[in-house]
């Protein structure tokens, strides 16, 4: 009895107090949370990139101490050195076209100082303009000032260490070692920044007399031997091209191109998916080098190929006679002169050019045609028919027979095609072609010549069908210039164009064996539709091109 009133006394008069103690304690947890949010949040807002923001009363005390130069000071984004351009003494500050800013900037000393006037608001009209920012460092003691351009696009730093001579398709080129950094603020934080060893040299064939070349990335680990990254979301791969688009004023051919190719094969199990290119602006040794695609080019991992299957570059548009195949065998050659090679395997296998030889016996070389059961037990026909059409619609003037992947499928017996290297499109062109009218030109392709021959009804039926189909889809005009119109709106709007442009010139990026005829983006959607026009009524009853525009090509 005496415990229950003591109990019960004990609580009617502490219960009150306790839960006024409690209400205070709470109010006070409160108000120091909000306290702090609202702390950090005037942090956030006076600071960007984790730099602080200075107002000019913060500028004038930095710029009160000891002035040093910019030389021994590196600016750094995510902890890794930006790429700097000696030329206009600045560095390259990669951000989103969204305006959401990223990462962290850092320097080699001090702290980094935002100067308030310069960096709050719009970056929309600077990234296009490509307008250099102030970026102050201090320590305290002393301070310096770094100048800054934003870009829109990733950026590729690369550095070389030494260089060695080495013999690259039969040319002696360099092999230049060092180590390449690409900084993609889109990416998640893992991949913003990836870094590795690398070697790289020049490639390719009329590319190498452009002042503005083409490069191929080796990515190498501390001991020199492969090191896969995935650049830019594309997928794992050791070894990367840098397109140089020196002979398009817009620097959007190459990439519309590739990008309606594979939106085609997605459709179509018959083609296989071609190479994926991305943009990004190169600095190559402190040196702005102007902008690039970026592209993982196709091997065994992008085509998932299989122990047999064999995977052939076709460069040039040499012809090869039959029984020169019969020779390639026995030298075990890989690479036929730079002209055609083999992708895959990587290394000899026998055989692998004896399964190239009856399709070009059968379907290049042959002076009578073949039955269609010929031709279907060669290639596959609808991949035929599709890489024929693109060719039209594209006109891809340089893509007659050079400039075309052959993939042998073990597993099947057949070939396909998948094209690449398409910056001769959408009515530009070289010399040799400078004086046809292109909006009636009919790129030749031998594969649906052939079936032409074995069949001519049959192949006219399969060609208006599969021309009506794409042209309400992959093929429309509209489809085109969002395409078209997307990848320009990119470069414009990061900047990246002004700088290619002021690097390079508009026309000036290519000087080579050849005169090239570039058209604008509005020259080239007019071209398009006057092109356009004539194929829809061409393809209604299909017929060969004329090849004399080719003399390289069997007349």
């Amino acid at each position: 009895m005496g415990f229950a009133n003591k109990t019960g006394l004990g609580c009617g008069a502490g219960t009150p107090l306790k839960r006024r103690m409690r209400a205070l304690v709470l109010a006070v947890c409160l108000l120091a949370l909000a306290g702090i949010a609202l702390f950090r949040a005037r942090q956030a807002d006076s600071s960007l990139l984790g730099a602080p923001l200075a107002d000019s009363g913060r500028v004038a005390s930095i710029t009160a101490l000891t002035r040093q130069t910019g030389d021994d000071c590196a600016l750094l984004w995510n902890g890794a050195e930006l790429p700097y351009d000696a030329e206009t003494d600045a560095y390259c500050l990669p951000q989103p076209l969204n305006e959401e800013a990223r990462g962290a900037l850092t320097s080699s000393w001090g702290r980094v100082w935002l100067p308030a006037d310069e960096w709050e608001g719009d970056w929309a009209d600077d990234m296009s303009s490509s307008e250099v920012r102030q970026v102050y460092v201090s320590d305290g003691k002393r301070w310096c000032s770094l100048r800054v351009c934003l870009s829109g696009l990733p950026v590729l730093s690369v550095h070389t260490s030494h260089s060695e001579p080495a013999e690259l398709n039969y040319e002696m080129r360099e092999r230049n070692y060092g180590d390449v950094t690409l900084f993609w603020p889109e990416g998640n934080f893992r991949q913003q920044v990836l870094s590795s060893k690398v070697e790289w040299h020049w490639r390719g064939n009329a590319s190498l007399l452009s002042q503005k070349k083409s490069y191929r990335l080796n990515l190498l680990d501390e001991a020199g031997q492969s090191n896969p990254l995935d650049f830019l979301g594309l997928g794992e791969d050791d070894g990367w091209i840098l397109v140089n688009f020196s002979t398009d004023c817009t620097r959007t051919r190459d990439m519309a191109a590739n990008l309606l190719w594979n939106e085609l094969a997605a459709d179509n199990e018959s083609d296989p998916a071609g190479a994926v290119i991305q943009y990004v602006e190169l600095y190559l040794d402190d040196e702005y080098m102007g902008v690039y695609g970026l592209c993982r080019p196709l091997g065994r991992k992008t085509l998932d190929l299989g122990a047999n299957d064999v995977l052939y570059k076709w460069r040039l548009s040499n012809m090869m006679k039959p029984h020169e195949f019969d020779w390639m065998e026995e030298e075990q050659m890989m690479d036929y002169f730079g002209a055609i090679e083999i992708s895959w395997p990587n290394e000899w296998r026998p055989g692998a050019w004896h399964i190239l030889q009856p399709y070009v016996k059968s379907l290049y070389m042959a002076e009578e045609p073949v039955p269609w059961e010929t031709v279907e037990s060669l290639l596959d026909v609808e991949n035929a028919v599709d890489v024929a059409l693109f060719k039209q619609f594209t006109c891809a003037v340089d893509n007659a027979l050079q400039s075309i992947y052959l993939l042998y499928r073990d597993d099947e017996g057949l070939i396909y095609r998948i094209p690449w290297d398409m910056n001769y499109t959408f009515g530009d062109c070289y010399d040799a072609f400078r004086d046809l009218d292109l909006t009636t030109f009919i790129v030749p392709d031998l594969e649906l010549d052939a079936l032409y021959a074995a069949d001519p009804e049959r192949t006219q039926a399969l060609v208006a069908q599969r021309w009506q189909e794409l042209r309400q889809s992959v093929f429309s005009l509209d489809h085109l210039k969002s395409v078209y119109s997307g990848l320009y709106k990119t470069l414009v709007q990061s900047g990246a164009l002004t700088r290619d442009f002021a690097l390079w010139g508009v026309n000036d990026a290519y000087q080579g064996w050849s005169e090239n005829d570039t058209l604008a983006p509005v020259e080239t959607m007019l071209f398009m539709q006057a092109r356009l026009s004539y194929l829809d009524e061409y393809m209604q009853a299909y017929q060969p091109g004329d090849r004399s525009a080719y003399p390289s090509l069997p007349q």
